[in-house]
């Protein structure tokens, strides 16, 4: 006597597109090699279900997104995760060239930018608002 993989089959009555996923498919992926195949197969899924909520696979989809997701959540730390603002602004100076000089006008004088710089200080509302506008017009960060 042969046993079967449990799986979930349909087919589509309009398109006759045919599904055959493996019930594991709706696992959280064990690594990188299980990543790539689920992620295929949610490609596929989100060319059929095209945002039906009501779709018969809908659920599926979204199970196998929010298992990629968890997957990259706990394999992959989010951007800027663990990083100080001084690495930061670090970063910034030493990625366009900048000096203490250069930041300056937004600290309110090149002492307040070593004393940040050295931790003995933290950024102001008005200093993160200053290197939000200066970003955001790319007038010293260029």
């Amino acid at each position: 006597m042969s046993t079967a993989a449990l799986r979930i089959d349909y087919k589509d009555q309009k398109t006759k597109h045919e599904f055959h996923l493996p019930i594991s498919i709706l696992r959280m992926p064990r690594d990188a090699k299980e990543y790539a195949k689920m992620e295929k197969i949610l490609d596929t899924l989100i060319d059929e279900v095209r945002g039906n909520q009501k779709h018969p696979l809908a659920e599926v989809m979204q199970i196998i997104g929010e298992n990629l997701e968890r997957y990259d959540d706990s394999h992959f730390p989010p951007i800027g995760k663990n990083i100080s603002d001084i690495e930061m602004i670090r970063y910034l100076m030493d990625s366009h060239h900048l000096n203490q000089v250069d930041l300056a006008p937004i600290f309110g004088g090149q002492a307040n930018v070593s004393k940040f710089l050295n931790g003995e200080r933290t950024l102001s509302k008005n200093q993160i608002s200053g290197l939000k506008n200066n970003l955001a017009s790319a007038q010293i960060f260029l």
